[in-house]
């Protein structure tokens, strides 16, 4: 990896803290979520690829913590409309798997933290068109897979969830093409709704957007 692509990664991985950050105000936007989602797929992949290249360790971004307090809060904001779905359908027993805080959630032992958000996600997919009605969708448990699997391999631990499609290896220029395109064409453009509903969220993603030190 060049000092270019250094300098890339940066901007990338400041763009998915940002957005990760500020989840209440995109995720209601179903087409930004799939695009985050996309990128995110992206990210991964190339933290998958530089695993060999010396140069990008100072740069693998988010730390395990701030990556598990991201899990905790989605997993969080999604247990609340699973609890909800349990409480009015009488289901007890799911009413309390699904009774988990986000500090129940953050204060978990990694093993126990990774084996709770995997059966998390199990019964959100389980229980997703009955959800939807609770304002749940696929992409936004797509999302939590997502930043569970960034986790994850910053845990030293392979990823449990993969995009459906199989795609070629590509290389680590390829992902970098790949990656830039989908900001520019895709989610840039999206971001441009909340450049006057929500200026300070706008402008903080547009200084996430800079590369320092092209």
């Amino acid at each position: 990896m060049d000092q270019r692509q250094i300098n890339r990664l940066e901007m990338y991985q400041a763009v998915q803290s940002f957005m990760d950050t500020h989840t209440d105000i995109w995720n209601g936007v179903p087409v930004l979520v799939t695009f985050k989602n996309q990128f995110d797929e992206q990210l991964i992949k190339i933290r998958e690829n530089q695993d060999s290249q010396e140069a990008a360790k100072t740069y693998l971004g988010t730390n395990k913590t701030t990556q598990k307090r991201f899990v905790s809060e989605k997993a969080d904001i999604l247990n609340d409309a699973l609890e909800a779905y349990a409480a009015v359908e009488d289901k007890v027993e799911l009413e309390q798997k699904a009774a988990k805080s986000f500090s129940d959630l953050y204060r978990l032992r990694n093993q126990d933290f990774i084996i709770i958000v995997n059966e998390t996600i199990l019964l959100l997919e389980e229980h997703l068109n009955d959800l939807q009605d609770y304002g749940v969708t696929a992409d936004q448990i797509t999302d939590l897979k997502n930043s569970f699997d960034r986790f994850l391999v910053l845990n030293g631990q392979p990823r449990q969830y993969r995009i459906a499609e199989k795609q070629a290896t590509k290389s680590i220029s390829e992902l970098f093409d790949q990656t830039s395109t989908l900001l520019a064409t895709k989610v840039d453009k999206v971001m441009k709704r909340f450049k006057r509903t929500h200026t300070s969220f706008y402008s903080g993603y547009q200084a996430a957007r800079i590369i320092v030190g092209k």
